[in-house]
């Protein structure tokens, strides 16, 4: 008597109810799977602009506040106010230019930014950090030379400016000139960076508060224009504070 042959696994086939069980299972198991893939992708998109936006808005509190310091102590020469105005402009561009790398290159911002409407919106972001970026390392220059033609009134504070004195202080007031000339220049070239940055974005197609933030970015670059630009003559600027006209 032939024996009956063994009968094959049912899976094996997809036959059976365990087959048809384990294969519902299956697919349920996988599209679990790819909605939290999903979940997970937009999680980590809507983390990384989250990231984003707060390196801007703390480079542009950092900023706001040594523009205001600056204006302040290039007027009275301040050095503590200085050293504080330093320190936050140096916080505001490590801010913009973490903002900026992150915007460029997070893996995230670089998949939506394949949309047209939404690569737009993060290039815009792009340019942005770039100009607080600017702007910052523009201030870094002026504050550099406020701090030196702070030190030097310190010195001459209290004192009448005689004739005794006049020719060492124009030769401390050249000696400075000197050394900061390449600060000086730096000034002029970080706004026009900044200014080709601006220049760059079409605000108007920009979402609303991505707009704002051009808003508050224009306001910050005509007041660099002034402040900042001004550290680009470091004669003048010790002219006005001790009170001298200096040569040069």
């Amino acid at each position: 008597m032939v024996g009956r042959a063994p009968r094959a696994p049912a899976f094996f086939f997809g036959g059976g109810r365990s087959a048809r069980d384990g294969l519902q299972h299956g697919r349920g198991a996988l599209v679990v799977i790819l909605l939290l893939a999903v979940v997970a992708a937009i999680g980590y998109t809507a983390f990384s602009s989250v990231q984003v936006y707060q390196q801007l808005d703390g480079g542009r509190r950092e900023l706001v506040a040594a523009q205001a310091g600056l204006a302040a102590a290039g007027r009275s020469g301040d050095e503590r106010t200085l050293a504080t105005v330093v320190g936050q402009l140096r916080q505001a561009e490590l801010d913009f230019d973490d903002a900026h790398i992150r915007a460029l290159k997070d893996p995230a911002l670089s998949i939506v930014g394949r949309v047209e409407v939404a690569g737009r919106q993060i290039d815009a972001t792009a340019h942005l950090a770039a100009i607080g970026t600017d702007i910052s390392r523009a201030g870094e220059s002026a504050a550099a030379i406020a701090v030196e033609v702070a030190r030097l009134r310190r010195q001459y504070a209290g004192q009448a400016l005689t004739s005794d004195n006049l020719p060492a202080l124009f030769q401390q007031a050249e000696a400075i000139a000197t050394k900061y000339a390449a600060s000086a220049r730096a000034i002029g070239d970080q706004l026009r960076a900044a200014h080709a940055e601006r220049a760059a974005v079409a605000s108007t197609s920009l979402v609303p508060p991505l707009r704002n933030a051009y808003g508050q970015v224009d306001a910050a670059l005509a007041d660099a224009d002034t402040a900042f630009l001004r550290y680009q003559d470091v004669r003048r600027v010790l002219s006005d504070l001790l009170g001298v006209s200096l040569p040069g």
